[in-house]
């Protein structure tokens, strides 16, 4: 059963979102955290509407694209 790349909830002693990164047995898994935006995002919070990113943009300077780490 491939499920890699599938993202879990855990509860308990440890929480928060992870991504399934091998699976070695039915029963036994790696992961890690999902660390995406969507996953970074707390229950109250919201992606940046385009006019606050460009309000941003016109006060700081344009965003840099990401430089594919992490």
């Amino acid at each position: 059963m491939e499920q890699l790349g599938r993202r879990i909830k855990v509860t308990g002693a440890l929480e928060g979102d992870f991504i399934i990164i091998e699976e070695r047995s039915a029963s036994e898994f790696v992961v890690t955290r999902d660390t995406s935006w969507k996953a970074m995002l707390g229950e109250d919070e919201r992606d940046a509407a385009k006019e606050e990113v460009a309000s941003l943009e016109v006060e700081h300077g344009p965003f840099l694209p990401p430089d594919g780490e992490g």
